[in-house]
């Protein structure tokens, strides 16, 4: 048997007419009339007032204990989750829906549906309102199962405080049930307007319970319609009104809602089709504020982007993840982009730019003599251990540092899952990587030659690379790249600076010129092309000729706008010296860190070169506190995190603008810090740190 519980929704805070749940019509409450009306449905089992936690709604609450019915207290706006609560705590099987504002809800009408709905339970999950009757005989039932379903997915505004919208609004999802022809009235009468949303509405309804109504006695729809029918006068006093008004505010609400959260809405559905949701994991929006980031962008230049929703945010994060280090599209790179695209960007010949790209590099560092390509920094860097395995003969590899998601570095942590903790991005599943390649990568610490001095005499025959980025978050100490050099040179194994992070930063290319300290290979991405796809592996002629000794190659690897883009690029970092630029926006921002920090009194660590510059905050709920500063800077209109990457674009005023916001940002976290308040002023989950599995 299943149990019918009849939910009356009703509270006093009503906006067109406040408290009109408990107005008198004929000496009574008008909540009282439809509890009554609805106490003669033979159908119902249990009857609940769904009311809200609210001081004002106390008075609801006893006077539905009064007539000896179930109460519920619950959200106000979120009506959904009061009906599902409320639902589930009296142990619902079908649920009846009825509305406080409808003193005029027929017994007869809504025991008809009702009846109809058990006769066939299981082929639907929703009922309702019937058509044709009157507004304010709205009677809808639906099983706790669609209620539950409804509860869990839906998000607008008028999905969460009209209970039922996204129920019916999505035939696909729920089994929709509509009244039999033998069941409906003959005319349509649903142009009447019988419940009570404003004055009006009351003073007709006042009327017709002073001509119908009796003690003890309940009348019915027909004969309020005969009523009608012989004082047709009475129709004249809310002839005008419909009861729809709150429900068309709420589709305008979504209207809002849904500028509001194109990218949070989009994001979930790229949570059901792409593993992670992102195809970057520094891209994911749980890295720095879940459930609130802007997640994708319409447009984006200079160091404004515009998220899916028209907001426009000053990028000062990761920038691109480093890739546009002249700003966001670039017209001068942007332009030769245009022009190689109406040319043809790839043929059955070779494009002549990957030479003059070629000749670029060389000279720009003297001690390359060839060049190959790539279209990401991952698959460059594994090219360039495939260069090396394939010149020494030698299988293992001695590295420091992150070098992407390819097998030969994630197989450092097959033996020990933590073995490239410490290596910028800890927590690396080797899923997938196959078990032979154990031992095979071999981590030291950036500055601890001693680590390597160990991998060495241990492996030092077996080693084809000894790789590492030159510098990135501390400088080398005194001597170590030196040594480094020395130790490779010593053991015939090839020296690999991963400059895809730290390349065309601090100077016009491999940040190793700068130390005096040169390479057997240098492999760049990222900046080299102002976020174009473009990677490149520049070595000395004897260990590059390897290449050919192997295969190495893609289709995609030889089309035009890569080379044309880095060389755009390339040119303009020179031309304009933009290094110098990048450093003194880097300078100021670090500064501008710590005096916020101390002004405010935090305690932040500040590391990495200046255009690579980031802090973090030294507290053991660290992740918490920078996922605050994130979620204040995104409302002050600025994408920002705890790292930022500056860029050609980044102008004074940028600076000043962002420093005076993190000024406060750092005050109002210091307060929220002393007063152990972090996480309370959270909108939403705590970031996520390093990698993890992302479910849906």
């Amino acid at each position: 048997m299943k149990k019918v519980v009849a939910i009356i929704q009703a509270r006093m805070g009503s906006t067109r007419l406040p408290g009109k749940v408990l107005m008198d019509i004929v000496g009574k409450p008008m909540l009282w009339h439809v509890i009554e009306r609805v106490k003669r449905c033979k159908k119902v089992v249990s009857i609940v007032v769904a009311t809200t936690t609210k001081e004002e709604d106390k008075a609801v609450i006893e006077l539905a204990k009064k007539c000896g019915v179930e109460t519920f207290a619950g959200s106000e706006e979120d009506v959904l989750d009061r009906y599902y609560q409320a639902a589930k705590k009296f142990n619902a099987d079908i649920i009846v829906r009825i509305t406080a504002d409808c003193p005029l809800i027929d017994p007869e009408v809504t025991d008809k549906i009702i009846r109809y709905f058990i006769e066939n339970f299981g082929k639907f999950d929703h009922f309702g309102p019937p058509k044709g009757y009157p507004e304010g005989l709205d009677t809808e039932v639906f099983t706790f199962q669609a209620l539950e379903k409804a509860w869990l997915e839906a998000k607008k505004p008028s999905e969460r405080e009209h209970v039922t919208p996204y129920i019916w609004s999505n035939p696909d999802m729920f089994k929709l049930g509509k009244l039999p022809s033998d069941l409906k009235e003959g005319e349509d009468y649903s142009h009447l307007h019988w419940s009570v949303d404003e004055e009006r509405d009351l003073q007709f309804v006042g009327e017709v319970y002073k001509r119908l109504y009796r003690e003890g006695e309940i009348f019915h729809m027909r004969d309020v319609l005969n009523l009608l029918h012989e004082h047709p006068e009475l129709l004249e006093i809310n002839k005008d009104l419909t009861g729809y008004e709150g429900y068309m505010k709420s589709l305008k609400e979504d209207e809002e809602f849904l500028k509001k959260m194109k990218g949070q809405e989009l994001y979930k559905k790229a949570r059901r089709l792409i593993p992670g949701g992102t195809q970057l994991l520094s891209k994911r929006p749980e890295m720095f504020l879940p459930e609130q980031w802007p997640a994708y962008y319409k447009k984006a230049k200079g160091v404004i982007v515009t998220d899916l929703d028209g907001n426009e945010y000053i990028d000062m994060s990761i920038f691109g993840v480093g890739a546009c280090v002249l700003g966001y599209a670039d017209k001068d790179v942007d332009n030769a982009v245009k022009q190689a695209i109406d040319d043809g960007i790839t043929t059955t010949l070779n494009c002549p730019e990957e030479v003059e790209l070629a000749e670029l590099l060389c000279e720009l560092h003297p001690w390359a003599e060839m060049v190959r390509y790539a279209r990401s920094g991952g698959e460059a860097v594994s090219m360039a251990i495939r260069i090396a395995r394939a010149t020494t003969g030698r299988d293992k590899v001695a590295f420091s540092g992150y070098h992407g998601w390819c097998d030969w570095y994630l197989a450092a942590n097959l033996g020990e899952n933590d073995a490239l903790d410490g290596q910028l991005m800890p927590g690396l599943e080797p899923a997938g990587v196959p078990r032979g390649l154990k031992g095979t990568a071999l981590p030291f610490h950036y500055n601890k030659l001693e680590e390597l001095e160990k991998i060495v005499s241990e492996y030092g025959d077996e080693l084809a690379a000894i790789i590492m980025e030159p510098e990135r978050g501390i400088p080398p100490k005194t001597g170590f790249l030196e040594s480094v050099r020395r130790i490779a040179s010593s053991i015939d194994a090839v020296l690999i600076f991963d400059e895809i992070t730290s390349g065309f930063r601090m100077n016009t290319g491999g940040i190793h010129l700068r130390f005096g300290v040169n390479p057997d290979i240098a492999v760049f991405a990222k900046a080299m092309a102002n976020g174009y796809p473009m990677a490149a592996v520049i070595g000395k002629e004897e260990i590059m000729e390897a290449a050919q000794s192997t295969f190495i190659s893609s289709t995609n690897w030889s089309e035009r706008t890569g080379p044309v883009a880095a060389l755009a690029t390339i040119r303009k970092f020179r031309r304009e010296n933009v290094a110098e630029h990048l450093i003194a926006i880097g300078k100021k921002i670090q500064k501008g860190w710590k005096e916020a920090a101390d002004e405010a009194g935090l305690k932040i660590e500040i590391r990495g070169i200046p255009p690579l510059s980031e802090f973090s905050f030294k507290y053991e709920n660290d992740l918490a506190i920078s996922t605050l500063f994130t979620q204040e800077m995104l409302k002050r209109g600025f994408l920002a995190w705890t790292q930022f990457k500056s860029s050609y674009a980044h102008k004074d005023i940028h600076v000043e603008k962002y420093l005076k916001e993190v000024r406060e940002v750092f005050v109002k976290i210091a307060r929220a810090i002393e007063k152990n308040r972090v996480e309370k002023l959270l909108e939403g989950p705590v970031a996520q740190r390093g990698f993890y599995r992302l479910t849906k």
